[in-house]
């Protein structure tokens, strides 16, 4: 393994979390007298196995604990803020987040397109009918070795093929040192968060390890309507985890999590952004943009929610198993079981609309809930056995797995949705349709039920071997075949209500029902080819191509014939340099160059079924190019003084849609898409800019070690949603500024202080559009407002 210095926690793509920085390193004196730094190596576990960070020929960043903690970053979408070319959709709000990589997202009802593992294993699958599931959730982000975000596809290593990257979350392991910590956190929101870990070696061979975060803030959107709970956007989180590590002998050890989170909230309403008067629903928009300013009550966080009993509930809980055989110096072998549970709960008035006919409240959208199902309940079981070696005196790496996994669901589950009627809130949430009362007002409304649910079969064999040709050259192949295989099973039911005057409700006075068993198999071989020049140890240059694949599933929620969708590819080729120097300014310059062949895009487009319910329906319609350019660089400027810096260029443009014909009886109306040709892609921001400043104070180690860090992040506009769907189709920039300043080892104690600042500005943005101006109206997303606070820690145990 070739030494490449560098700061322990600097990142590849330059977070610009530079308040992470472990103490500073000891200057040595050159004989010219100029400084010479010997700067420690990052350890990172990209390719599956430990190696130093800028010795991997990707494009990686990388946070570790300290760096998550003064970021104030607990929510796993707050990540994407700080690393360029990584986003989120938070479509139905901040525990239901999916990343997307370089433009390659998760639309509604399709898998993942960026994995997310946590101690090598794919995050556990979640509904059908709705984005939940597939990411990284509250209470994963507190006792981490680190978090790494490797971008591109990955097949031909990991588990889950993916085409926009993975995003690896490694816990920290049990140690053989008594040792632990209690944390307390208070901020604004009335936030409290507490944490506590104790690392208990029970032997010389068994260690434990526990750890547990509770974290609680009120919410930042303010309800108007005097309905319900008086704020929205809270935390209410409890996190817990247990690790065991036996090593059994020198050479084989057996290492065990069982983790769990509950997580209890108000909810995500959208707000109203502006109206369409021109358009059908328009005059319910503008009346309702007009009672709030009237009021005084259409400030940037007001919303309206129509829903008394709002619910947004997350549990789950995982055990996972990892055996490790080194059955030689160049020859282990590594077997990885899992299995978990993820289940969700969620009503509420998601679009957060004030529609009335007279008096009487007029449903436009709202996600249902009902005792008769929850809306996410599956459960998923994960199998992978590696083997990983050397060869010809050590010229030779490799690895190949097999893998295997199985998500079913639990019990039926699915979405009940209520829609342009007027309905009783209180008799639409039992089991017994005969109890609901609604007003069919305006002739066109109905509300629908979708129970079911969907099965997924995930099976691949895959191979990567990198041979050292000289000291200087270095060639990689990898090569994958999957085969996947989802069923799914809908049994939809449409209540139609009478029309009455207003102040009447009656029960359903009719009923249609669907069974749907829709079904998709997909199969394909990806690869990868890579070179690697070294020539010297503090450089590498390096190019790859990668065929990368996302499955074909199925969409319970949509018609028949557009219930079905098949896989995606992208043909994704990347160069780029590492470069680490010393002398005067230390540091690290990498780039990377990428541009990707993206077709059989699956494309999401919302329409009306003949019923007149509205739905959403995933099709391969797409191909698209993306492309693009991330530099990072990190300078000691002095003994003090540490700079990050990382900007992003993504260039992506749909350069074909066509929708093939729908079946009859399928639509009833022209789709609308999320993106259209010759547009970019959604949530695909052309610029990003991350800079931070960290300054260490010059005070004697006996007072501790005390530093304060500066973060600026800038995003460029992006494009939402197709301009034909709206005139407001692309958010405008925004940029943030963060500070923290710590305090570690006060007076030699064993206290830690750190006071923080995000979104210093209270900058108002937006980070989510529907797309609906053609309807009569614009609503959406935003971003969270300026949080600050402090947090004390007292550690115990080892030094």
């Amino acid at each position: 393994m070739k030494k490449h210095w560098h700061y322990p926690s600097l990142i590849v793509a330059a977070t610009a979390l530079g308040s992470g920085l472990q103490a500073p390193p000891a200057l040595a004196q050159e004989g010219s007298g100029q400084r010479a730094m010997m700067l420690e190596e990052v350890v990172v576990t990209a390719r599956r196995r430990e190696e130093f960070l800028q010795d991997v020929p990707a494009s990686l960043t990388v946070f570790n604990q300290r760096q998550i903690n003064e970021a104030n970053i607990t929510n796993p979408g707050d990540l994407a803020t700080y690393t360029p070319n990584l986003s989120v959709n938070t479509r139905f709000g901040g525990d239901n987040t999916t990343f997307a990589i370089r433009g390659f997202s998760q639309e509604l009802r399709t898998t993942a397109s960026v994995g997310v593992y946590f101690a090598e294993v794919v995050a556990l699958r979640g509904a059908n009918s709705q984005q939940s599931g597939d990411g990284a959730t509250p209470g994963d982000l507190f006792d981490l070795e680190n978090v790494q975000v490797l971008k591109g596809p990955t097949g031909t290593l990991f588990g889950r093929n993916t085409t926009g990257g993975a995003v690896i979350l490694t816990p920290k392991r049990p140690t053989d040192e008594f040792e632990g910590y209690a944390e307390a956190s208070m901020g604004n929101y009335d936030m409290l968060r507490g944490q506590a870990v104790l690392n208990l070696p029970v032997s010389d061979s068994f260690k434990l390890r526990f750890g547990v975060d509770h974290s609680e803030r009120d919410g930042y959107l303010h309800n108007i309507s005097g309905i319900g709970p008086e704020d929205f956007a809270d935390q209410d989180y409890t996190a817990w985890r247990v690790s065991a590590l036996w090593e059994i002998s020198d050479s084989l050890e057996n290492y065990t999590i069982v983790r769990g989170a509950e997580s209890s909230n108000n909810g995500w309403p959208f707000s109203v952004f502006a109206c369409n008067p021109t358009a059908g629903l328009g005059s319910f928009c503008q009346a309702d943009l007009d009672r709030r300013a009237e009021a005084g009550d259409d400030g940037f966080y007001d919303i309206y929610s129509f829903v008394n009993k709002p619910v947004n509930e997350q549990d789950t809980w995982q055990a996972i198993n990892t055996t490790t055989w080194e059955i030689s110096d160049d020859f282990l072998v590594k077997n990885i079981i899992s299995y978990g549970e993820l289940e969700t709960k969620q009503r509420s008035s998601i679009y957060g609309t004030d529609w009335r006919i007279g008096p009487e409240m007029l449903i436009f959208q709202q996600v249902g809930l009902t005792s008769a199902y929850p809306t996410t309940d599956q459960e998923t079981f994960v199998e992978e056995l590696q083997i990983q070696g050397s060869g010809f005196d050590d010229r030779l790496t490799y690895q190949a797995g097999l893998y295997y996994e199985k998500s079913e669901p639990g019990q039926d589950y699915g979405a009940q949705s209520p829609a342009l009627i007027i309905c009783d809130q209180d008799s639409i949430v039992g089991p017994n349709p005969d109890d609901y009362r609604c007003n069919n007002i305006i002739g066109v409304g109905a509300l629908q039920r979708v129970p079911g649910g969907a099965e997924y079969t995930n099976m691949a064999v895959y191979g990567q071997a990198t041979f050292e040709l000289t000291d200087y050259l270095s060639l990689t192949g990898g090569l994958r075949y999957t085969d996947d295989e989802t069923k799914g099973y809908a049994n939809e039911l449409i209540f139609y209500f009478p029309r009455l005057a207003p102040g009447q409700l009656a029960p359903p006075e009719a009923q249609l029902a669907e069974t749907r068993t829709p079904s998709s198999e997909s199969d394909e071989p990806t690869w990868l080819l890579g070179v690697d020049f070294t020539p010297s140890e503090d450089l590498l240059v390096y190019a790859k191509y990668n065929r990368g694949y996302r499955q074909g599933s199925v969409n319970i929620g949509g018609s028949s014939g557009l219930d079905v969708h098949g896989p995606e590819t992208v043909d994704a080729y990347e160069i780029g340099t590492k470069f680490s120097f010393q002398g005067a300014v230390p540091g690290t310059l990498n780039t990377a160059f990428f541009y990707n062949d993206f077709t059989d895009q699956q494309v999401q487009f919302g329409y009306f079924k003949p019923t007149g319910v509205g739905t959403t329906a995933i099709i391969n319609a797409g191909a698209s190019t993306i492309w693009g350019a991330e530099v990072e660089a990190t300078l000691q400027l002095t003994d003090n003084l540490i700079l990050n810096a990382s900007y992003a260029y993504l260039n992506t443009e749909v350069d074909k849609l066509e929708f093939p014909p729908f079946p009859p009886n399928a639509v009833a109306s022209e789709p609308t898409t999320t993106t259209a040709e010759g547009e970019p892609l959604s949530y695909a921001p052309e610029n990003s800019v991350v800079v931070s400043a960290t300054y260490m104070f010059p005070v004697d180690a006996e007072l501790g070690d005390m530093r304060l860090s500066t973060t600026y992040v800038w995003t460029d506009e992006q494009q939402a949603v197709s301009k034909e769907s709206s005139i407001y189709a692309t958010l405008p920039d925004y940029d943030l500024w963060n500070f923290n300043f710590s305090w570690s080892s006060i007076m030699g104690s064993p206290i830690d202080f750190s006071a923080f600042v995000t979104n210093a500005m209270d900058e108002e943005y937006v980070t989510y559009l529907t797309g609906n101006w053609n309807s009569g109206f614009e609503l959406g997303q935003v971003g969270v407002p300026r949080m600050y606070g402090a947090r004390i820690r007292y550690n115990f145990g080892a030094d």
